[in-house]
């Protein structure tokens, strides 16, 4: 009968299978060190947002002071808009973002204490402000060490709570809701025209002709039309009568008397 015993050529041929299949399989990336966070959901306060933040080295650092990346990929954006459906109250849209840039910050993680004595975990307090990008959101944050480039621990997602700047998405838009038109400000010279317009109208109304109304009457009668000879028949008609009787009867007279 053979015998079923394994060879040594059978065991070295299962370690090696062994060694393989451990090398090809993926595995995930190594973490130096451990980063744990307070309390991943914070609450915006006077436009920034405070990260208590716990750093375990894993062995005791050889400077006191270890130079880090913070590096925050923006996910998802929290957005307050105006909508059709809502056009008073803000509605909150969380919005996907995708190949977004990220936001770097560079620090200095401090493992000492005031005597100097260096020690293996810290505390440390990171604050992020709205003035150096950040809104309210959800965020992927990585920490790297600058000497080496490992990461420190694992990728965490934070969630920034709190009101961004309100978007009007609105489609329709009422009259009374158009802004006015702001009048654009006017050279000087303008200016100084348009206010001497008022002083010389000032002056006209007090020293100037003003022009006679329809019904006014005129200061002056006006002139009479007309050559200004007298018209037969019109004025004097009853002293041309007289003189023609007188005439005729001083004709009569005078025939008497040769008579």
């Amino acid at each position: 009968m053979r015998s079923t015993r394994p060879t040594l050529f059978h065991l070295l041929a299962a370690f090696l299978c062994a060694l393989l299949g451990a090398l090809l399989l993926p595995r995930p990336a190594l973490a130096a060190g451990r980063v744990t966070v307070k309390s991943r959901e914070v609450t915006e306060a006077d436009a920034r947002w405070k990260l208590d933040m716990t750093f375990d080295y894993g062995s005791i650092p050889q400077i006191p002071h270890i130079p880090m990346i913070f590096n925050f990929q923006p996910v998802v954006l929290y957005e307050r808009a105006l909508t059709d459906q809502s056009p008073n109250k803000p509605v909150l849209n969380r919005m996907p973002l995708q190949q977004q840039p990220s936001i770097n910050e560079s620090m200095d993680v401090g493992f000492s204490d005031a005597s100097g004595k260096v020690f293996k975990v810290t505390k440390f307090d990171f604050i992020l402000r709205r003035d150096h990008g950040f809104e309210a959101g959800e965020y992927d944050l990585k920490i790297t060490r600058e000497d080496d480039g490992s990461q420190m621990g694992q990728t965490i997602h934070l969630i920034l709570k709190g009101d961004n700047p309100v978007v009007d998405r609105r489609a329709i838009v009422f009259a009374g809701d158009k802004p006015k038109k702001v009048q654009a400000d006017k050279p000087a010279d303008e200016e100084k025209k348009d206010d001497a317009a008022p002083a010389e109208e000032k002056k006209a109304d007090e020293g100037g002709d003003k022009p006679a109304a329809g019904n006014d009457v005129p200061a002056v009668p006006p002139k009479q039309g007309g050559c200004g000879c007298r018209v037969a028949g019109q004025e004097g008609g009853a002293g041309g009568g007289l003189a023609a009787l007188a005439l005729m009867g001083a004709v009569v007279a005078r025939r008497r008397r040769r008579g």
